[in-house]
């Protein structure tokens, strides 16, 4: 077993009380707050424009505005006055940054943790022990961590083929997940949400919206890029063309990787296809499957709360320590993932979407569920399925692993409060239609455009549907289910 201080690398602890640090990891004091950092997390400074300090950033936040990334310090430009809306505040000072980060909010009457706009920096808690941190692992002994394992839900959900614990559900009796668009209350530790306050206003001009999107995209990519160790995700989907379409002008500074993984021959394909017709500088990764141990820790480091087959490759993605790497999640949010055949009058209730998310329909994720949707305002459907695809999934199942990678800095820079708003705000049948991207990257970089996403090009592409439901007939069993409206 590795020692805490590389078992727990990248990961945190924060606590009402002083808990004793590991060896080698630093504790800070924040008001009224104990934060304890291991050696590789990365923590900032905020403070308002009279110098006070209000609270510390974890991770890696990026800022457009001033086109830098913020290290050390964060400095905004309001004074905090107690008595000012406070989520407000946070939503014009903090949301303004993309990147991947937690922030903690400690003024004299707000003790908060605040995620970024898809909480791709995990944050799990205990609200009778009032302790918050990275996962479950790092907060519990390794007794009480088997004490406390949900082995029969585990179990149920299928966690080692892919399954995860939806909601605020971990895999631990009395652990709670803490979701996205709602912040941590550190004095009564409970969850509450604070985005989005209203439905969406739609946008009046799509093609500027999708224009400001490429645009962020592109400066965040370009803010990495200086430090000369960018590598970017490069498959034959959608939003890996949306990131390439944003490189067309860096790619002196960054080079491209696709994992030879099993399954993946037409990501293979169409990546070695683009890196060559456009000169990319592109590695393709040999595929490593993880031993026991490696597997092991792996789980170890999301607090049992997602399989699946990044447990077994992982380490074929070890060459890109010490880099930055650019991935595509979030995009899938403006095609709304989760709409399949709902219209904003569709009937919404708890089962249909434990059906759309896949999830069993056990009696804990019915509750949380439920839970979840009675506390949402009265958005439309098509909205309240949008977040639950960002919070139910995205937040639980997509980064649960945060930690697992802890040499590598992965950003997503599709996720973005600004980002998310102008996905969510374009029109219903232009996302629906699954291309919502499409026109701007043929504007970018029209050659790119012209071959296909997600296919070979060739005969291949009209054996694939067989193909697949040989190899798997109980997904492409679900997917029929679901096409169907059933």
């Amino acid at each position: 077993m590795l020692p805490a201080s590389d078992q727990f690398d990248g990961q945190f602890i924060i606590s009402a009380q002083a808990k004793p640090p590991f060896a080698g990891w630093r504790q800070l004091r924040i008001g009224p707050l104990f934060v304890n950092l291991s050696p590789t997390t990365k923590s900032i400074q905020v403070q308002d424009a009279a110098g006070k300090q209000i609270g510390i950033l974890i991770g890696t936040p990026i800022d457009l505005e001033q086109r830098r990334l913020v290290f050390q310090r964060h400095v905004v430009d309001t004074v905090v006055d107690e008595t000012m809306d406070i989520d407000a505040f946070v939503e014009s000072t903090i949301y303004r940054l993309t990147g991947s980060f937690v922030f903690i909010l400690c003024t004299e009457k707000f003790h908060r943790i605040y995620l970024d706009a898809n909480g791709t920096l995990s944050v799990v808690y205990d609200a009778e022990a009032q302790v918050a941190g990275a996962t479950a692992a790092v907060l519990l002994d390794p007794a009480e961590y088997r004490r406390r394992f949900r082995t029969r839900l585990y179990k149920a959900v299928d966690v080692p083929n892919a399954g995860w614990f939806t909601g605020d559900l971990t895999a631990h009796v009395g652990i709670h997940r803490l979701i996205c668009n709602h912040y941590l209350d550190l004095d009564r530790w409970i969850a509450k949400r604070h985005w989005p306050a209203a439905a969406i206003e739609p946008a009046l001009d799509p093609t500027a919206t999708c224009a400001r999107l490429f645009s962020r995209v592109t400066d965040t990519i370009e803010i990495l890029s200086r430090t000369g160790q960018v590598s970017v995700g490069l498959t034959a989907g959608h939003d890996s063309r949306l990131l390439l379409a944003c490189c067309r002008n860096l790619l002196d500074n960054v080079s491209f990787v696709t994992v030879n993984a099993p399954g993946a021959d037409v990501d293979v394909g169409c990546a070695t296809r683009l890196a060559r017709r456009f000169g990319l500088a592109h590695t393709v990764l040999p595929y490593r499957e993880a031993t026991a141990e490696e597997a092991n820790l792996w789980q170890v480091r999301t607090g049992h709360c997602v399989g699946g087959n990044n447990v077994k490759m992982h380490p074929s993605v070890r060459p890109l320590e010490g880099k930055y790497f650019i991935g595509g999640l979030g995009g899938e949010v403006g095609r709304g993932f989760l709409w399949l055949n709902a219209e904003d009058g569709t009937g919404l209730d708890t089962r249909g979407i434990v059906s759309r998310l896949k999830l069993p329909p056990e009696s804990e994720i019915i509750e949380a569920v439920e839970t979840w949707l009675g506390a949402l305002p009265p958005f439309g459907t098509l909205l309240k399925l949008d977040l639950a695809y960002l919070e139910l999934r995205m937040s639980s199942w997509g980064f649960c692993d945060s930690y697992v990678k802890p040499r590598q800095a992965e950003i997503h820079p599709m996720i973005s409060r600004a980002n998310y708003t102008d996905m969510l705000s374009l029109p219903p049948q232009m996302r629906r239609n699954g291309d919502v991207y499409f026109a701007r990257i043929a504007e970018t970089w029209r050659e790119i455009s012209q071959i296909p996403i997600n296919r070979y090009g060739d005969f291949r592409d009209l054996l694939r549907p067989a193909v697949t439901a040989i190899k798997n007939p109980a997904r492409a069993y679900r997917k029929a289910k679901q096409l169907a409206g059933y």
